[in-house]
């Protein structure tokens, strides 16, 4: 049987006997780029069997393997300090890919609003909202591509285009004048930072959003997944740019606790 878009489901499958530690980041990176081109729903989801092989390659993936031919570099030599903060990145993401994994798995094995699946869709918000959304208007990111915590670490050492598809889909037109980051970050707010669990203070969301159509609730979902292989990609240049670094960490570390006493 054939169906739409089936010769990118079976390049994606080709993929797979390609991948090894030692380009796990270039195979990856073209397994999204060509998953960016199915358009059919039914192909994405014959798509995710080869996907989720090679997310399980690239989720194992960690410093000193090589990852990409031409990994990210930053624009000058690196302090300890950033050094350790760059590592700290990829370790934030790494929670966060395992976070999204954790849910796709909770959603394929128990009901849809079982405690587990909500407890990690609440990570994803809380995450996404702390590490790409917050503090915009705040003097810590004045001249500042976007906001969260990750640019602050990567805009200094010249890697914060590694956040643009990022902020791509986190800028997507989702409900009523809201962006599909707006709609993270005030789920976060109302139900885990800011709210009191009252229904009247998350019905302006759901009004906002259109969540109760089904339609926005699948889209939700569909969006979240694309996100999810754009973090992924980027834990994995990161840990191309450290371990392209070759950094002593230990030393590092030693060096640093000595200067902080």
């Amino acid at each position: 049987m054939e169906f739409p878009d089936q010769d990118k489901v079976e390049h994606i499958g080709t993929l797979i006997a390609r991948a090894e530690p030692s380009n796990i980041g270039d195979v990856f990176e073209e397994a999204v780029s060509t998953r960016k081109q199915i358009g059919n729903a039914f192909a994405l989801r014959f798509a995710e069997v080869p996907l989720q092989v090679l997310r399980g390659i690239a989720a194992r993936a960690k410093i000193g393997w090589p990852l990409f031919a031409n990994p990210p570099r930053p624009s000058a030599a690196l302090s300890d300090s950033q050094t350790l903060q760059l590592i700290g990145v990829e370790m934030a993401l790494h929670e966060l890919c395992y976070c999204c994994e954790r849910l796709q798995e909770s959603a394929d094995i128990t009901s849809g609003g079982s405690s587990s699946t909500r407890f990690y869709i609440n990570g994803v918000y809380y995450y996404v909202t702390s590490l790409f959304l917050v503090d915009k208007t705040k003097p810590s990111h004045d001249g500042l591509p976007m906001g969260g915590t990750i640019v602050m670490a990567l805009h200094p050492i010249g890697l914060a285009h590694l956040l643009a598809p990022i902020d791509a889909i986190l800028n997507m037109s989702f409900g009523t004048a809201l962006t599909f980051g707006d709609t993270i970050r005030k789920l976060r707010n109302v139900h885990l930072v800011h709210g009191d669990f009252s229904p009247e203070k998350f019905e302006f969301l759901v009004a906002d959003s259109n969540m109760r159509d089904p339609a926005q609730q699948e889209r939700l979902a569909a969006t979240i997944w694309d996100l999810f292989y754009e973090l992924l990609l980027l834990d994995l240049k990161v840990t191309g740019a450290i371990t392209d670094l070759n950094p002593n960490i230990p030393a590092i570390i030693s060096r640093y606790a000595a200067s902080h006493p």
